[in-house]
C-alpha cells in the first residue's frame, strides 16, 4: 500500500514539474517573441515561388528571412489563393524554431475601388515547441489547410535554400545569369534567385531549384521531384568560369558565363 501512494505522489510531482518547466519554456519563448519583433536591424533575404517550393498556390507564395550575423531570427511566408492569404511566421533561437503563429484570412475587394481589401480572420494557431517536440498546440477557429502541418520538416527543407543566399551568399551571387557549355553549345542554363532553366538540344527547358552547401551544388527538378536531386562538386567558380563534377557520372562540364 505504502508503495502505490508513493508511486502516486511521485506521478503527481512529476507532472507538477513538468507543467512548471513549460510554463516555464513558453515564458522564455514569449520573450524571445517580443525581442524579435522590437528588433531593427535586421537584414533580410526573399524567396518567391519555386524558388522555395514545388507547391506554388493560385496566386503565388513568397518567404522573407530576417537574420544577423548569419543567424535566423524569423522567416514569414505567405501563400495566396484567389480567396485567401495564409501568413505563416517561423520564430528561432539558436537557428532552431521554437514557436509559430499561422492564421488564415479571407478577403474581399470592393468593385468599387481595387484598393478597398477587407480582410477576415479565420483562424488561428500557435505552436510552441522545445528541442523540436511541440510543448503546446493552441488554435482558434476553422483551418481550410487542417492542422497537420509539420513546421521542423518546412523548416529543415527552407535551411539549405536560405544558407544558399546568406552563408554562401558569395557563390550564389556569381552563379546568377547565364551559362553556356564550353564543349557544346546547344548546352546551356540561366539562373535567377535559385530557379534554374536548363536547355539542351532540342530547346526543351527543364526547372530546377538549387542550393549550395560550400563545397556541392545540388539540383532539385521542380516539374518531376520523383527523380530526385542532382549533385555536383564545385571546382572552379567566378565570374566568367564554372567549373562542377557530376557527382553521380564523374563527367566534368565546363560553362563560361555569357555577357
Amino acid at each position: 500500500m505504502k508503495r502505490i501512494v508513493f508511486f502516486i505522489i511521485l506521478s503527481f510531482f512529476t507532472k507538477f514539474l513538468t507543467a512548471q518547466n513549460i510554463k516555464q519554456d513558453i515564458a522564455e519563448i514569449k520573450a524571445q517573441f517580443k525581442w524579435i519583433n522590437n528588433q531593427k536591424d535586421f537584414q533580410s533575404v526573399y524567396f518567391e515561388n519555386d524558388e522555395f517550393t514545388d507547391q506554388i498556390p493560385s496566386e503565388g507564395c513568397e518567404l522573407s528571412v530576417f537574420y544577423k550575423n548569419d543567424t535566423i531570427y524569423k522567416i514569414i511566408q505567405k501563400d495566396a489563393v484567389s480567396y485567401a492569404v495564409f501568413t505563416t511566421e517561423f520564430y528561432l533561437k539558436n537557428n532552431q524554431v521554437n514557436f509559430v503563429y499561422r492564421k488564415e484570412e479571407n478577403f474581399r475587394i470592393s468593385p468599387d475601388d481595387e484598393s478597398d481589401i477587407k480582410f477576415e480572420t479565420k483562424y488561428e494557431e500557435r505552436v510552441y515547441f522545445k528541442n523540436k517536440k511541440i510543448i503546446r498546440h493552441l488554435e482558434k477557429g476553422t483551418s481550410v489547410l487542417g492542422n497537420n502541418l509539420d513546421y521542423q520538416k518546412l523548416f529543415a527543407e527552407y535551411k539549405p535554400l536560405i544558407d544558399t543566399k546568406i552563408i554562401y551568399g558569395k557563390q550564389y551571387n556569381l552563379l546568377q545569369g547565364t551559362w553556356k557549355n564550353d564543349d557544346n553549345d546547344k548546352d546551356w542554363f540561366i539562373i535567377k534567385g535559385l530557379a534554374k532553366q536548363q536547355y539542351n538540344d532540342s530547346d526543351f527547358v527543364t526547372y530546377y531549384r538549387l542550393w549550395f552547401d560550400g563545397r556541392y551544388l545540388w539540383l532539385h527538378n521542380t516539374e518531376n521531384p520523383d527523380d530526385g536531386d542532382s549533385k555536383f562538386e564545385i571546382l572552379l567558380l567566378n565570374d566568367k568560369k564554372l567549373e562542377m563534377q557530376d557527382r553521380l557520372s564523374g563527367e566534368v562540364l565546363f560553362y563560361s558565363k555569357v555577357e
